[in-house]
């Protein structure tokens, strides 16, 4: 059976599987990962044209000639493909609260995350800003919210196939947007 192998998407990729028997085995092949569609292939050869990011998983090759139990080898195979940022958010950064953004991107192999304010990259422990870096994600949190933190932040997801970005702007919350007029007061509570 061929080897577990890592492919960059849209590119062609064979897998082959030899069995001998008397009589001479049939040879199935299935794609068994849980983001498989249903599909089944006969032959020694299974060639994919264009593979994409939702082929990638575990293809099993099944020999069966039907006089003794059928024989089973898989292969793992991994498409690499350039990051798509999922969604930039933010709940919303009142002064002198907390206030984090999100960025989720996918990537294979993961992407690596950069946040700018403006055209400035910023960096992990300045100004009161935390960054932490996951798998699929990366969390800017600011300590204490001054005006200074509002602006345009842009989130950068990068591999070594590519790179993408998106922006969220952080606006000061207005009294208008609350209906707030000179003098009245508002007093909200969460139960």
């Amino acid at each position: 059976i061929s080897v577990s192998s890592v492919v960059n998407e849209f590119s062609n990729v064979t897998l082959f599987c030899l069995a001998n028997g008397k009589p001479e085995p049939t040879i199935t092949w299935k794609h068994i990962s849980p983001s498989a569609r249903d599909f089944t292939s006969e032959g020694e050869y299974l060639e994919i044209y264009g593979i994409t990011r939702n082929q990638a998983g575990v293809y099993e090759c099944l020999a069966n000639n039907d006089v003794s139990v059928a024989d089973t080898r898989t292969v793992r195979i991994t498409v690499n493909y350039p990051p798509a940022i999922k969604e930039i958010k933010s709940p919303g950064m009142v002064l002198g609260k907390v206030g984090l953004l999100r960025c989720e991107a996918f990537a294979v192999p993961a992407a690596a995350f950069e946040w700018y304010k403006g055209d400035k990259r910023l960096a992990s422990g300045r100004q009161g800003i935390h960054i932490k870096n996951f798998n699929t994600r990366s969390i800017l949190t600011v300590t204490n919210i001054t005006e200074d933190h509002y602006g345009n932040y842009t989130c950068v997801a990068a591999n070594k196939l590519g790179t993408s970005s998106a922006s969220h702007f952080l606006h000061m919350p207005s009294k208008e947007q609350y209906g707030i007029n000179d003098g009245a007061e508002v007093i909200l509570s969460w139960w």
